[in-house]
């Protein structure tokens, strides 16, 4: 029988997390393994999460929005219905599966730290550290997506750093690619002429990523620039503050867009020439490493995993976060030097198939799981 495992999520249908396990389902031996996601926030039927149906059973715990923020015992039943081998938490929004599936007692438990709440990276309430610790004790193994992070909470918890399995993301690069029969066919759908500079994000817009940054550059960058054009890519509680800075600047009506969600992430890539990412913390982003693989230069703050993926000046460029300045010359020396944003892309490219390839994120999954599996179904 496949070693069944339940991932246990806050919510799917933005944001990198469902673009990661879309990946990590369609690389594992399905004769193996067997997927359940349980997820604790709806909606569940949003287009973005379709590719996930096609490799898990998707079950939602609160039917809206508003539903109990405690959900130990809902969790427990739902282990209960399951009957799961491991069951895989994500984060401190779903960090009470720990104590629940210690709770009902049939299965090994594993929580993954994937990026950190960026409202409290100066000051988490010491009862949130403390209850981390506890769950981090209780669970059989503890994994970070990037080593940032698993030296952020092993010196924020007093948890061993050593006890911490890192398994970095990965991108496919059968769908990430650089095609140029797809750049053209996509500029011309978003109307980019082809002398024109293309700046574009890929994100949940949220405060984390920061977007407003990238938008003032953009405007120290125009003083100079004349043909260029902004692409942004996302949804989120961010976009009305975005759309109203672009609104004070009159001349940028037909420069700047927000095309929302969208499945065509790969074929809207290849109609960029950078990708900017300046958010205040990363784990390890997918967005980053799907635009490196298409053969975009990329741009990315100095932070969190970023600077695990990117080899500055050679396979990307990093900036510190929230320098406006430094973020607006590096978009003016990418405009005037196509060589640099061609080598850099062909570095980019090499560097995530030697070091983020979906191969390598599937196989690590597996050792994971299979190490954690045979002493429950031998108990």
């Amino acid at each position: 029988m496949p070693i069944r495992v339940m991932h246990v999520v806050y919510g799917l249908g933005r944001g990198g997390l469902q673009t990661g396990l879309e990946n990590l389902f369609s690389r594992m031996d399905r004769d193996r393994f067997e997927h359940v996601i349980c997820v604790l926030r709806p909606p569940i039927d949003h287009p973005m999460c379709q590719g996930l149906a096609e490799h898990a059973r998707l079950m939602c715990l609160a039917t809206t929005e508003s539903g109990s923020r405690f959900q130990a015992a809902a969790i427990a039943k739902a282990i209960r219905e399951v009957k799961p081998d491991i069951v895989h938490s994500r984060n401190w929004g779903c960090i009470e599966a720990v104590p629940a599936a210690r709770w009902v007692g049939s299965c090994a438990v594993v929580h993954g730290e994937h990026g950190i709440d960026v409202d409290l990276i100066a000051d988490e309430p010491r009862r949130r550290i403390w209850f981390r610790r506890a769950a981090f004790e209780m669970a059989d193994r503890i994994m970070a997506v990037s080593h940032q992070l698993k030296e952020h909470h092993a010196a924020r918890t007093g948890y061993a750093a050593g006890k911490i399995t890192v398994i970095h993301n990965g991108v496919d690069q059968r769908r990430f690619f650089p095609d140029p029969q797809a750049r053209s066919r996509s500029r011309a759908e978003l109307g980019i002429a082809e002398h024109e500079f293309c700046i574009g994000s890929v994100g949940h817009l949220a405060p984390v990523k920061d977007n407003m940054t990238t938008l003032k550059a953009v405007a120290e960058f125009a003083k100079r620039a004349a043909d260029w054009r902004v692409v942004i890519f996302g949804e989120g509680l961010e976009r009305p503050k975005l759309e109203a800075f672009v609104s004070s600047h009159p001349d940028w009506k037909n420069r700047v867009s927000f095309p929302g969600l969208t499945r065509r992430i790969p074929e809207m890539l290849n109609a960029m020439d950078v990708l900017v990412l300046s958010s205040v913390t990363e784990g390890i982003c997918n967005s980053l490493l799907e635009a490196m693989a298409t053969g975009l230069p990329v741009i990315a703050t100095d932070t969190g995993g970023n600077p695990e993926i990117i080899v500055n000046r050679r396979s990307g460029l990093l900036f510190p976060v929230g320098n406006v300045q430094q973020l607006a010359e590096k978009l003016a020396l990418l405009r005037d030097r196509k060589d640099l944003r061609v080598e850099l892309g062909a570095q980019a490219v090499c560097r995530v198939r030697e070091e983020f390839s979906v191969e390598s994120m599937a196989r690590g999954y597996e050792q994971l799981y299979d190490s954690l599996a045979q002493p429950v179904r031998r108990g």
